[in-house]
């Protein structure tokens, strides 16, 4: 009964929301399980170049590091942040809110490069993206 309702609630999360929420749950999920190891999914233009592992150009946006508080936070304004401006602004249209995924993606991906930190920012830069987002879409709300 309550496999029913987990479903069905799963069900009714927005296309790209669910697809992108559960590729992060999953590949988070895969790395705690020692399945594969952080440093099969970050950015690097030489190994993606040179030796064409092209999954790197999407995997360093699903990890969002070990499980844990972090993580919790950073799942749940992922989900609701992203279901908000989908069920909202981009409502029937999903190729739009692809190309919002994509062209931050690649925006973010350039600086984070252009920067030449240690750390990989792309991730916290694709969140904040999707929060901007809805602030400038939803002006009069509160982001919480």
């Amino acid at each position: 009964m309550a496999y029913q309702s987990l479903r069905l609630e799963y069900l009714q999360i927005p296309p790209v929301s669910r697809a992108y929420t559960t590729a992060c749950v999953l590949t988070t999920a895969a790395v705690q399980l020692e399945l594969i190891t952080p440093f099969q999914l970050y950015f690097n233009p030489e190994l993606i170049f040179k030796h064409f592992q092209i999954w790197r150009l999407i995997t360093n946006f699903l990890f969002f590091g070990p499980v844990g508080f972090n993580f919790l936070f950073n799942m749940i304004f992922l989900y609701r942040y992203c279901r908000m401006l989908e069920e909202g602004s981009f409502r029937g249209r999903t190729a739009d809110f692809v190309f919002m995924f994509l062209f931050g993606g690649f925006l973010m991906t350039r600086l984070d490069r252009m920067s030449k930190s240690e750390e990989l920012l792309t991730q916290v830069l694709q969140l904040d993206t999707y929060i901007f987002s809805w602030k400038m879409y939803f002006p009069i709300n509160l982001v919480e």
